[in-house]
């Protein structure tokens, strides 16, 4: 379900699987949405239904709407989560003066990956991005808390979703990942794929 909003609500709290549209217009102009807990994911609507995912905000992370809206921006909760918005004149101010904001990372670091010449080499980078920005280590391997679809995969990393999961299967096979069924943890990743991720930059 997609909830439409046309002005900054004051809190906003969407279970996991719920979407958001936030339309860019003057009442969102100067406000920001401050993630206080759960774990979102921010996309564009494309021209022909598809999404383009900018990045992912957990706890105590802001986004600048005044940065990233155009027409719309969508925020799909990948866990329940509450944002609640905030004034711009509350954000950390960046070293060029501009507003911090907890997705202008993702981006560099999601378009620095798109660009990695195999698609095995994109999916690892992906995964560990993700565990590192999201996860956490647990004993001998490391945890993923978010559930994606190897179609949303796919979207991240420039591939189709057939070939996502051919390629999650051959990891799978070389015990690197191990999906788990509880709704707390989505993957877990081997030290040796986290640690011989290939470097962005």
């Amino acid at each position: 379900m997609t909830t439409l909003l046309r002005a900054a609500p004051s809190d906003l709290r969407l279970l996991a699987g719920q979407s958001a549209l936030l339309e860019a217009s003057p009442p969102l102009l100067g406000k920001g949405l401050r993630v206080v807990h759960g774990i979102v994911r921010v996309f564009l609507p494309g021209m022909e239904g598809d999404e383009i995912t900018l990045g992912f905000l957990q706890e105590g992370d802001v986004m600048d709407l005044d940065l990233f809206l155009r027409d719309w921006v969508g925020l799909e909760a990948l866990r329940t989560t509450t944002l609640s918005s905030v004034e711009s004149r509350t954000f950390s101010r960046g070293s060029g003066g501009g507003m911090s904001d907890g997705i202008t990372s993702w981006m560099m670091d999601l378009l620095l990956i798109r660009h990695l010449s195999q698609s095995e080499q994109r999916l690892q980078a992906l995964l560990v991005l993700l565990v590192q920005r999201l996860g956490r280590r647990n004993g001998s391997w490391y945890e993923l808390p978010v559930r994606l679809s190897h179609e949303r995969i796919g979207e991240l990393i420039g591939s189709t979703r057939v070939t996502v999961t051919r390629m999650v299967s051959r990891l799978r096979q070389a015990d690197l990942v191990v999906s788990t069924t509880g709704d707390t943890i989505w993957l877990r990743l081997a030290p040796s794929l986290v640690e011989n991720s290939p470097r962005l930059i």
